[in-house]
C-alpha cells in the first residue's frame, strides 16, 4: 500500500491524536549509519558529507524511515569537542578507530559557581561550564556554536529533501533539573538537593525561563515548532516522589504549558524508567507534545495510562537489535504497534539510538514491521 499522507502531514496527525496512513517511522539513526555502509565510527564522525552520505543511504535501504530525529550536528568532532553537552572522547582520537564516543561527566561547576548563575544567567554560566568542560577558549565555543547551527541548518534541508518530516527542529531543552546535574555531576548535584534545597530550587526556575527563551529562539530558527527537551535524571528510578515534586515536576509543568501557548510541540525525550511518574503527565496539555521513553519506562503501561492523552514514541530496545534473533525484534515490534489503536498517537522508533552494533538482519526486521503491521489506509 502507498503512502497518502507526507511525512510531515502524518506527524502532525499523530501528535494530534489523529488517525494516520500508517505508523510514523521516527528511529534516531547515528553512528549506526556508518556502520551500515562500512565506515569506521572516526571516519563517520570526522567526516560530515561522509556522514551524511551514509545516513541518505540508511534512508534509501528504508525509504519507510519518514522523520528524522536528527542528532549528529552536536555530535560531530569538530563541534563536540569544542561545544558538545559534556566532555566527549572521540574515536581515533582518544579511542579506537571503530569506538563509540563516550561523554564523560565530573564537576566541572562546583558549588562555588552557584552566584555566577544567580548573577549572569544561565547562558553565561554554561559558557563557563563548556570552556571548563572542553578545556577550550570562549572563541572556540563560540565558533564551535556557529559551525553546530550551519550543520543542523544542513541536516534539516537534506531530510526535507527526502521528503523527511523533522521530528524536532532543535535540540534546545533539557529539564532544568538534568541541565544543572550535568554541569555539577549527578552525585555532588543530588548532595546539593538535600543540602541546599532552597537556592537550588531558586536555581531551577532561573534555568526554566531560559530554556524556555531558548527554545522559542530555536523554533525561529529552524521554523521547525518542535523542539527536544530531555530528562533522566529526575525519573522515579533516581529520585523519590517527594523531590519530584519540588525539583522536577514544577519547571516542567510549566515548561510545556509556556512552550504549547506559543504553538511549540515538546517532544519530551526521557531516558531512564519514568514508570512511577506517567500519572503526572495527565497535568500537561493534551494532544500537544511527544513523551518519548527509551526501553526503561513500561510503554504499555504509558499506553494504558495515556492514551488519548498525550502521543508516545518509543521503544524497540537496543537488546532487540543487538543480541535478540530479527523474529523476537519482530515479535515486539509487532506487539507494539499493534497495542496503539490509530489516532492513539504512536511514533514508532529505537529506545533512544538505535545502537551502532546493531545487526542488519534486525534492522531490516524493525522497518520492514511498519508494513507489516502499521498501515491503516
Amino acid at each position: 500500500m502507498a503512502d497518502v499522507m507526507t511525512a510531515e502531514e502524518r506527524l502532525v496527525a499523530a501528535i494530534n491524536l489523529q488517525p494516520v496512513d500508517r505508523v510514523v517511522c521516527a528511529p534516531i539513526i547515528e553512528q549506526y549509519a556508518g556502520q551500515h555502509v562500512g565506515l569506521t565510527n572516526k571516519e563517520f564522525l570526522w567526516d560530515w558529507d561522509k556522514a551524511q552520505a551514509a545516513i541518505h543511504k540508511v534512508w534509501e535501504d528504508y525509504p519507510v524511515w519518514d522523520s528524522n530525529a536528527y542528532m549528529l550536528h552536536g555530535r560531530i568532532g569538530p563541534v563536540a569537542t569544542k561545544c558538545g553537552p559534556g566532555r566527549f572522547k572521540m574515536p581515533g582520537k582518544d579511542l579506537e578507530n571503530n569506538a563509540q564516543y563516550q561523554i564523560h561527566e565530573f564537576e566541572t561547576m562546583t558549588r562555588e559557581d552557584y552566584p555566577l548563575l544567580k548573577e549572569k544567567g544561565w547562558a553565561e554560566f554554561r559558557m563557563v561550564f563548556l570552556e571548563r568542560a572542553h578545556q577550550v577558549s570562549r572563541e572556540d565555543v563560540l565558533a564551535g556554536q556557529k559551525e553546530m547551527a550551519l550543520l543542523r541548518q544542513d541536516e534539516i534541508n537534506r531530510s526535507l529533501a527526502r521528503g523527511q518530516s523533522l521530528t524536532w527542529g532543535a535540540i534546545m531543552g533539557t529539564v532544568p533539573f538534568d541541565a544543572l546535574s550535568i554541569v555539577r555531576s549527578m552525585e555532588r548535584f543530588y548532595k546539593d538537593m538535600y543540602q541546599i534545597a532552597d537556592q537550588v530550587e531558586e536555581l531551577l526556575w532561573l534555568i526554566n525561563d531560559a530554556v524556555i527563551a531558548g527554545s522559542e529562539m530555536a523554533v525561529k530558527a529552524t521554523g521547525i515548532n518542535r523542539v527536544f527537551v530531555g530528562g533522566v535524571r529526575g525519573a522515579g528510578q533516581f529520585i523519590n516522589k517527594k523531590n519530584f515534586e519540588r525539583f522536577v515536576w514544577p519547571q516542567l509543568k510549566v515548561m510545556v504549558e509556556r512552550l504549547v501557548e506559543k504553538n511549540i510541540v515538546p517532544v519530551l525525550h526521557f531516558d531512564a524508567d519514568w514508570t512511577k511518574n506517567l500519572e503526572y503527565f495527565l497535568d500537561l496539555p493534551k494532544a500537544k507534545f511527544i513523551l518519548e521513553l527509551d526501553s526503561a519506562t513500561d510503554i504499555f503501561k504509558a499506553h494504558e495510562i495515556l492514551k488519548g492523552h498525550c502521543a508516545i514514541k518509543g521503544d524497540v530496545s537496543p537488546a532487540l537489535f543487538t543480541v535478540a534473533s530479527p523474529g523476537e525484534l519482530d515479535e515486539y515490534a509487532k506487539k507494539l504497534i499493534t497495542t496503539f489503536r490509530n489516532g492513539e498517537g504512536l511514533i514508532y522508533s529505537s529506545g533512544c539510538n538505535l545502537p551502532m552494533n546493531a545487526k542488519r538482519a534486525n534492522v531490516d526486521a524493525f522497518f520492514a514491521a511498519v508494513d507489516k503491521y502499521g498501515r491503516y489506509n
